[in-house]
């Protein structure tokens, strides 16, 4: 794995990919790796935007801004976010300047250009709140957008693109990965251009190129995955889910005859499936997600899917990370990824390949660590206790986002001590309520007394010999965790170190037993 990484989301499912890496991070996926994200997006007050954002935040705080390894929250996460910052007035036509181009028509073709391109009602579209799936205007629109940003960094206005753009000019051969869907606008309009478009920017800032060559450029493409009924758009132009197949369609048949493209990345993994997560009735029923055509409203739950493609992004690093890498490739730059999602059972190896026992093991042992703290406030009582972790301040953020996380990451408890499911439980209601990675009865649990009484030391994994652990007749699960806890010695009484038991306690636990 290089020691640094480039990861790049474009548009609300780029948002939501980036979530599903910044938890494989979390959970210990990418030790000692220093992680420059970007989040590039149109639509500012997106809702997927703000809670990646979230996320992201609380994760920075736990980290402490360092890298690490065999530990949870093991890589360094620089993270950086643009969007064009289109106000309620711009269009297409107010930012090409169209009517003045349209009162000199006999002097210039730039009117009739557009005209060509460009209808009407697409032309007067608001552009706060995406591209809405016109992708012949958003790959203008973005590299105008983007290469803007980078003039402004000159007049002493920095923003996430010059500060992404400085970042790879000093990480010579880092390679970078872009997420995205080809059914939207924002995405597939943005993938063919963003590796052009940083090359120009960085030469309007005068910093050193950024040369295709020089970074290995990796990217998952997205087709159509969830359905929505359409929002009312009230003579608006809207994104309509019953075009996302044919947009897909048309989006990969141009991908795969650009040369721009061709030249560009190294790889291109596809990723769709035929049976879709469905919004119906404009709302999630188990997430009461809104249809809408953007803005705050949009917050669709996480899919499965998204764990996929953060998973292809490890495999592009991972690869890129090699002495001779993608030469096994054969010239080839397109991976598909195929599962029979109605009758097969998501199990690791499909999101991790290879290094699926490495995923299982780190991944049970961070939901293992999420129970404990929700369900018996872990980390509160041995943060606690006597004559150890005195560096740890349990009313400072850092500790109050530990427990955040953990939240974030299984469930949260409501007012009510009811569960609210945090990114695991949305996956696997996603897939309609059955067979992802974990038993069936840890997303059967409702209140926090269900979570309480969940035993899992023994009913977490699923599958034949599972990892598990024992607990004696006269002991509880706390304890056990607790005294396997306190016998490892060494360290600090820092926070790090505090976590750092953590993660070993519980990998111990599930697989040295």
């Amino acid at each position: 794995m290089p020691e640094k990484i480039f990861v790049i989301g474009i548009g609300g499912t780029g948002m939501r990919c980036l979530e599903s890496f910044v938890h494989t991070c979390a959970v210990g996926m990418f030790d000692g790796t220093e992680v420059e994200m970007l989040a590039l997006d149109t639509d500012q007050g997106n809702g997927n935007f703000d809670r990646l954002r979230s996320l992201v935040n609380c994760y920075r705080s736990v980290n402490g801004g360092t890298k690490k390894s065999s530990t949870f929250f093991s890589a360094k996460i620089n993270y950086h976010e643009f969007t064009p910052g289109y106000t309620d007035s711009d269009t297409f036509g107010t930012i090409s300047k169209y009517a003045a181009a349209s009162a000199h028509r006999a002097d210039s073709p730039v009117a009739d250009l557009i005209d060509l391109f460009v209808d009407a009602d697409v032309r007067d579209m608001p552009l706060k709140e995406g591209y809405r799936a016109q992708t012949q205007m958003g790959s203008m629109l973005m590299y105008y957008a983007i290469v803007k940003a980078a003039y402004e960094s000159t007049q002493q206005r920095a923003n996430g693109i010059s500060e992404i753009i400085n970042a790879l000019s000093q990480s010579v051969h880092a390679p970078v990965f872009i997420f995205g869907s080809v059914f939207g606008g924002t995405g597939a309009s943005s993938i063919p251009i963003i590796p052009l478009a940083l090359r120009a920017a960085a030469s309007v800032m005068g910093v050193p190129e950024i040369s295709v060559s020089d970074h290995p450029y990796g990217t998952m493409v997205l087709t159509n995955y969830f359905q929505f009924d359409n929002p009312d758009s009230n003579g608006q132009v809207v994104a309509k889910s019953n075009n996302f197949a044919v947009n897909s369609q048309a989006a990969l048949m141009f991908y795969n005859n650009d040369v721009t493209v061709n030249s560009t990345y190294n790889r291109m993994y596809l990723l769709g499936r035929e049976s879709q997560r469905s919004y119906n009735n404009g709302e999630d029923q188990n997430s009461k997600v809104k249809s809408s055509v953007g803005g705050s409203t949009q917050k669709n739950p996480a899919d499965f899917m998204e764990l996929i493609a953060a998973s292809a992004a490890y495999n592009f690093f991972r690869e890129a990370g090699k002495s001779d890498a993608f030469a096994g490739d054969n010239g080839n730059r397109a991976f598909f990824i195929s599962h029979d999602d109605a009758n097969t059972k998501l199990d690791f190896p499909l999101f991790w390949q290879e290094d699926s026992d490495v995923f299982k093991k780190k991944l049970g042992a961070a939901v293992a660590a999420a129970i404990l703290e929700t369900a018996y406030a872990f980390y509160d009582n041995v943060a606690q206790t006597s004559n150890m972790f005195s560096q740890v301040n349990v009313d400072g953020e850092q500790f109050k986002n530990l427990v955040k996380y953990w939240t974030m990451l299984v469930y949260q408890i409501d007012s009510n001590d009811c569960l609210v499911d945090g990114w695991l439980p949305q996956m696997y209601k996603g897939r309609g309520g059955e067979g992802i990675m974990f038993k069936d009865t840890l997303f059967s649990c409702r209140t926090k007394r269900d979570l309480s009484g969940f035993k899992f030391n023994k009913d977490l994994y699923a599958g034949d010999n599972p990892p598990q652990f024992n607990v004696g007749l006269i002991e509880s699960r706390f304890d056990v965790v607790k005294k396997a806890f306190n016998k490892i010695g060494g360290g600090t009484d820092s926070f790090d170190d505090m976590i750092a038991r953590s993660y070993a306690t519980l990998t111990d636990l599930y697989y040295k037993n």
